[in-house]
């Protein structure tokens, strides 16, 4: 089982938007469905019930991935007054909203406040959430309009700003579709923006920093017209690509190779290690960033193979009881498996691990000699449970002077953890029936990437993002360090500035516009294929010549 260490505080999305009937009273419903890239990804279907006193309910059946689950949320005025969330009928989650506190029931777990007095709420998948906030929004007023933002299963308050940007119109078929045209964004960094139709029913949003679009139902055709899907591949293309798969044991993995189609036979291959989380084989969550450096590299003269994660996209079925072997397993059979490809050179076969699949490439390169050389894009120096903390730490810190020991103030998902954590860290008894999502832990736990690091000897690219959240940049540095004082002379390490944990520009700079955030850093993608050129094409010692 995958968890979300490059987002594990802030792993919802925060886009999203839902309808407005005026908010008279009767009854109405739709379906909102998410894409990640071009993939489904989920869907919310809703119905609203508005009485004639201001009283709301909305009830929402939510997929969310491979999760399923059943929203309440009770409003008064538009103001949340309570929300459960259900899974297969059994409670996971009550909120009661009372002035300035959120009151959290959890099963198993002592009751819990926040201090926070929300207008509006965003759980991940149940975009109908925002049918509650348009009727906030004063359209006579019009400009940035700032309300109270929570997130109820991660008990998380921020702030969320609305705009209304522009009135365009999109030619869809033989039609003309009026829109409106809104902007919003959260204080912990995301963008999105939302069209919608003049009575202000969203029919189209996209997070261009996740690569993430919600289409209303019947509004498709609008939305491929406002943000058309990648082009496919070309036969112009300087590299060719072919859908492969191979095998783990039972669990099958499908992903694709790109081979240049110039330069000489047998040439250098890589493989691509995803982050923690279910990832796709483009990294289609993650601003494709998987995609673009399997392309980048192989215009560069490499062969790239990069796979669906085991029960994402093609890789099904899940096989049950994943722990973080099995991952790493998955990751040594594409290896293996590029090994065994005629047109790859076996002597020239390294590993680009993002996030968790740093950590996962520094440990197949310490068990297999066979490894070329390395590539760390936003890799951690220290267990899984001190990143989980100081994500969290940080991302408090950075909205407001925080107190390290008020653990009040942590999201409910890292008090979970905590005690997860714990129960990892716990030697199971014979009769202990150990989930796997604790052996996962475990076996993380256990991985000191430092000290894995300290018994790298081949060719080492160390990558990080100035503004990266998630894997602040001294894990970089300390993993660099204890590189060259081991002995490993061939190590190149860059911090790149103002670039996010997906390498992409973070909108902490102002100046940066949604459009931006969502576009991965050539300056990043250039270092990335002048050091495979220089070290698994023409055999160099992993230097490259300093950016100009």
């Amino acid at each position: 089982m995958k968890l979300f260490i490059c987002t594990i505080v802030v792993i919802i999305s925060f886009l999203s938007v839902s309808t407005i009937h005026a908010q008279q009273a009767g009854t109405s419903s739709g379906t909102y469905t998410t894409y990640i890239g071009d993939q489904l990804f989920g869907t919310d279907n809703y119905t609203l019930t508005v009485n004639a006193d201001g009283s709301a309910q909305a009830q929402a059946d939510v997929t969310w991935g491979p999760t399923k689950f059943r929203t309440v949320t009770k409003a008064v005025r538009n103001k949340p007054a309570s929300f459960t969330k259900d899974t297969d009928g059994a409670p996971q989650l009550v909120i009661v909203f009372e002035a300035g506190v959120v009151k959290i029931k959890l099963p198993g777990q002592p009751d819990s406040e926040v201090k926070a007095q929300p207008t509006v709420l965003l759980e991940n998948g149940a975009w109908h959430q925002f049918l509650f906030l348009f009727p906030q929004y004063d359209a006579a007023r019009g400009g940035p309009q700032s309300f109270n933002a929570f997130v109820p299963s991660q008990a998380i308050p921020f702030t969320l700003t609305l705009e209304r940007i522009d009135s365009p119109s999109f030619k869809v078929g033989s039609q003309q579709v009026a829109t409106e045209h809104f902007r919003a964004g959260t204080s912990l960094g995301l963008g999105f923006e939302i069209w919608t139709d003049p009575a202000h029913v969203p029919l189209f949003i996209r997070v261009p920093a996740q690569h993430l679009k919600l289409v209303r139902k019947g509004s498709e055709s609008l939305a491929e017209v406002i943000s058309p899907p990648p082009a496919k591949p070309s036969a112009n293309d300087p590299y060719t690509t072919e859908e492969v798969s191979f095998q783990n044991g039972e669990q099958k993995l499908v992903g694709t190779l790109t081979v240049p189609k110039s330069g000489a036979k047998p040439c250098p291959g890589v493989v691509i290690i995803t982050g923690s989380g279910s990832q796709d084989r483009d990294g289609s969550e993650v601003a494709n960033l998987y995609r673009l450096i399997a392309e980048r590299l192989s215009t560069g003269g490499v062969a790239v193979l990069r796979v669906d994660d085991r029960g994402v996209g093609k890789s099904v079925p899940l096989k049950p009881g994943t722990t973080y072997r099995d991952l790493i397993n998955d990751s040594k059979a594409a290896f293996e498996f590029l090994f065994n490809r005629p047109e790859i050179d076996r002597k020239k076969i390294a590993l680009a691990g993002h996030s968790e699949g740093a950590e996962t490439a520094l440990t197949i390169a310490v068990e297999d000699p066979r490894v070329a050389a390395i590539m760390l894009l936003g890799s951690t120096s220290r267990p899984l449970d001190r990143i989980v903390f100081e994500q969290t730490l940080n991302t408090l810190a950075l909205d407001s002077p925080v107190n390290p020991s008020d653990k009040t103030r942590y999201p409910a998902i890292v008090t979970q953890l905590e005690k997860a954590f714990r129960d990892a860290r716990a030697e199971p008894k014979p009769t202990d029936s150990t989930t796997e999502l604790r052996i996962y832990f475990r076996q993380h736990l256990a991985s000191d990437p430092l000290a894995l690091a300290r018994r790298v000897r081949v060719p080492t690219l160390i990558l990080n993002g100035e503004r990266d959240d998630n894997v602040l940049p001294y894990h970089a540095l300390e993993l660099a360090q204890a590189m060259a004082d081991s002995g490993n002379k061939q190590v190149l390490l860059r911090i790149f500035p103002n670039l996010t944990h997906l390498f992409t520009p973070s909108q902490r700079d102002k100046a940066v516009t949604d459009a931006q955030a969502g576009e991965v850093s050539p300056a990043f993608l250039e270092l990335l294929q002048s050091w495979a050129a220089s070290v698994l094409v023409r055999g160099k010692d992993g230097g490259v010549a300093p950016e100009k």
